[in-house]
């Protein structure tokens, strides 16, 4: 189907990932500015992925702005590509939000725990029956605010070995019984690491976290420590989504 889409002369091909949980084509329409978009069959993904979001814009509005503006950051710079051992979109939309309703302290919590997600919560078969009301936290804070506490949270707070990323609770703890490790080989090809845990709260036995390698959380670490900096010295948003290239990449011709 792929490359009958493709000899149309109407997409072009852009990546494939095989080898992740749910595989998929990624084409390019033709024209000026087209967007690409995603071919994947039998996933329910992205129906997931687009009712948190959606949700997100209800309960907060800044809620997915936020997770909007991260994915594009993440993709921008290179840590948005399952292909290459990084996070997909769906694994950010679920740090943003985690995020929201763990990590701003003072704040208080600007989204609530999976049940607070109407629809969402009942495509999981977990419906309560009723909208549960939330009262968003009485911050003031603008998205750019919370894109830097963002960045703060995962490089200072979040504990990558001991912690579970679960908006399916909304709660600080260790990863469930039900949610497998996910155990990286390092680049010496001996020792191991624990990779980042990601509960899918459609599925709390899928690690979201699992198409993540070594250099994928290194990198990941890496944008994390340079945003920061960026932070520090008033950056312009361009110079933050400034495109990511290898070392012998565009970049260093």
């Amino acid at each position: 189907f792929t490359d009958r889409l493709v000899a149309s002369g109407d997409f072009k091909f852009r990546r494939s990932a095989f080898s992740a949980d749910e595989p998929k084509v990624t084409l390019l329409p033709s024209g000026e500015g087209a967007v690409p978009i995603d071919l994947a069959m039998n996933s329910a993904t992205p129906l997931h992925n687009a009712a948190l979001l959606v949700e997100c814009g209800r309960l907060d509005p800044r809620a997915q702005a936020l997770a909007l503006f991260v994915r594009r950051w993440a993709k921008d710079r290179g840590i948005c590509h399952i292909a290459k051992g990084h996070l997909s979109p769906y694994a950010w939309t679920l740090l943003t939000i985690y995020f929201l309703q763990v990590g701003l302290e003072e704040e208080g919590p600007i989204l609530p725990a999976f049940k607070g997600f109407a629809v969402s919560s009942s495509l999981a078969g977990k419906a309560t029956g009723h909208a549960l009301q939330h009262q968003a936290a009485g911050t003031g804070k603008s998205v750019g605010t919370l894109f830097m506490d963002f960045v703060r949270f995962y490089s200072s707070s979040f504990d990558f070995r001991n912690e579970a990323v679960s908006i399916r609770t909304g709660k600080r703890a260790p990863p469930g019984l039900a949610l497998p490790l996910h155990i990286m080989l390092c680049e010496d090809g001996k020792s191991t690491e624990v990779g980042l845990c990601i509960e899918d709260p459609f599925d709390q036995t899928r690690n979201i976290g699992t198409t993540m390698n070594i250099v994928g959380l290194e990198r990941m670490k890496q944008e994390l420590a340079r945003a920061e900096e960026l932070f520090s010295k008033s950056a312009s948003l361009s110079e933050m989504l400034e495109p990511w290239f290898p070392e012998d990449g565009p970049a260093a011709a």
